[in-house]
């Protein structure tokens, strides 16, 4: 699994909400984006900056993604499962 270092983006239109920024771990991956396990939930259609690291390698790939979809996982240790796709 791929480790990832994200931070949501504001709003365009209500840029002075607080980005936010949370570790994760890519579940999946594919030519149009990616399945992040995380906890915190994002919500659809915002913008994530996603840093994502490779193991062996001494720089982290910076990536912009869309948020598409997220859903609660888990009961004891919640955790949300969102997929994301990259833009560009």
């Amino acid at each position: 699994m791929l480790e990832v270092r994200a931070k949501s983006l504001p709003p365009v239109q209500t840029p002075l909400i607080p980005s936010k920024e949370f570790d994760g771990r890519i579940q999946n991956v594919s030519r149009g984006g990616a399945c992040i396990l995380s906890t915190l939930p994002l919500p659809a259609a915002s913008f994530v900056k996603c840093d994502i690291n490779v193991p062996d390698l001494p720089i982290s790939i910076p990536t912009l993604m869309q948020v598409r979809w997220s859903a609660k996982r888990g009961h004891k240790s919640v955790s949300y499962l969102s997929g994301l796709s990259f833009i560009g």
